[in-house]
């Protein structure tokens, strides 16, 4: 029987723009549903296309990893489901799809900027010391395609 093997490297693909009030693009999101890409480790490709953004984020079901686009270097790493799950702890359990992961995202991304749930949305403290949550400050999101 043949097996398909999930791939070890992908190219960023952002589904989601995070702009500040002043319309500047401030993080780009890959978001990627697929039991395909759900490994923690992907090799994340083609990220130099957008070294003028400050930063990076690719989401899998399992990981959600941000990059500074100075070096790409790795900056942080969270659990999905402990961020996403505290929006919609039904469709992070169950069977979730890719549009249900981009809207959970913006929520959390929102709840950051905004505090509409959450005086303490998941991993403020971390985001704070990479310097992502200084620039979450009015910031607006677009969706640019579903993969």
């Amino acid at each position: 029987m043949f097996k398909i093997q999930p791939p070890t490297a992908i190219d960023f693909d952002p589904a989601i723009v995070a702009k500040n009030k002043d319309e500047q693009p401030i993080l780009m999101i890959d978001v990627r549903f697929s039991a395909m890409y759900a490994s923690p480790e992907l090799n994340i490709l083609e990220m130099e296309k957008y070294k003028h953004i400050p930063f990076l984020m690719f989401v899998n079901s399992n990981v959600i990893r941000i990059f500074k686009s100075l070096n790409f270097e790795e900056v942080a790493r969270f659990d999905t489901k402990k961020v996403l799950g505290f929006y919609d702890a039904d469709s992070i359990e169950g069977i979730i799809y890719q549009s249900t992961l981009i809207t959970l995202i913006q929520s959390w991304l929102r709840d950051l900027d905004y505090h509409w749930k959450s005086e303490n949305p998941p991993y403020i403290e971390e985001m704070k010391e990479i310097g992502l949550f200084a620039l979450l400050d009015d910031i607006t999101t677009e969706e640019l395609q579903l993969l």
